[in-house]
């Protein structure tokens, strides 16, 4: 099961998937509030899979505004990569690990397409996120990591990469998988500077983390890299 929610870049309120949204409903503000109520549904199937923690609520205004090591105009960073970049930082500060790390440590690995602004330290919320290259086949990915994006890869790297981090509390998220079926729990969808992504409940419920729904927000405000 997966849910479709559209993020920070795009002046979008909701982008369901073909399997959730329905068409025909008169005006935009009746599509609106009943795309809203698909994905609140959505969630309402996989109870446990998004866990509301009010002691831990992050502003999603601050999830916003990530602080990077780099410069917000660097011109090494695209503005795609840079938008990039406010969706995975967002997504990470709703994230809850079982034990609350100091520092998080988020693996970058396969081949990926938008991942030039995810470099060096970074903060995710308040707190930092180390960034680092491994293999899909390094076993460190299951060890090391909190967080693990995962770039372009074949169905047989997927694979592993999955069965590395199966049973341990890693928060995946993945280029290159419209469907959102192959195992990460959250997909990234990249058209042009407007960023979207899908959220595989049934990954999400099996991960050992805990997601807000909070995370909903960054599908209601829009953000500038």
């Amino acid at each position: 099961m997966h849910a479709s929610v559209p993020a920070a870049v795009a002046h979008r309120a909701a982008a369901i998937r073909p399997g959730v949204a329905t068409s025909g409903l008169p005006g935009w503000s009746a599509w609106l509030r009943h795309a809203m109520l698909a994905v609140a549904c959505a969630l309402g199937a996989a109870p446990g899979a998004l866990a509301d923690t009010p002691d831990a609520t992050v502003d999603p205004a601050h999830t916003a505004r990530p602080v990077t090591t780099a410069s917000r105009t660097d011109p090494a960073v695209s503005p795609r990569d840079a938008a990039v970049r406010q969706v995975v930082l967002g997504i990470i500060s709703f994230t809850h690990w079982p034990t609350p790390p100091g520092r998080l440590h988020l693996c970058v690995t396969g081949r990926p397409d938008y991942a030039q602004g995810l470099v060096d330290t970074l903060l995710a919320g308040s707190t930092p996120l180390e960034v680092q290259h491994l293999h899909f086949d390094d076993s460190a990915l299951g060890v090391a990591c909190e967080v693990v994006y995962l770039g372009e890869l074949d169905g047989a790297e997927r694979q592993r990469v999955s069965a590395t981090v199966a049973g341990r509390p890693v928060l995946t998220i993945a280029e290159h998988d419209p469907s959102c079926t192959a195992g990460s729990m959250f997909c990234l969808n990249v058209d042009g500077e407007r960023v979207t992504f899908d959220i595989n409940l049934d990954a999400v419920a099996r991960s050992g983390v805990r997601v807000q729904p909070n995370v909903l927000n960054l599908a209601r405000r829009p953000v500038t890299p």
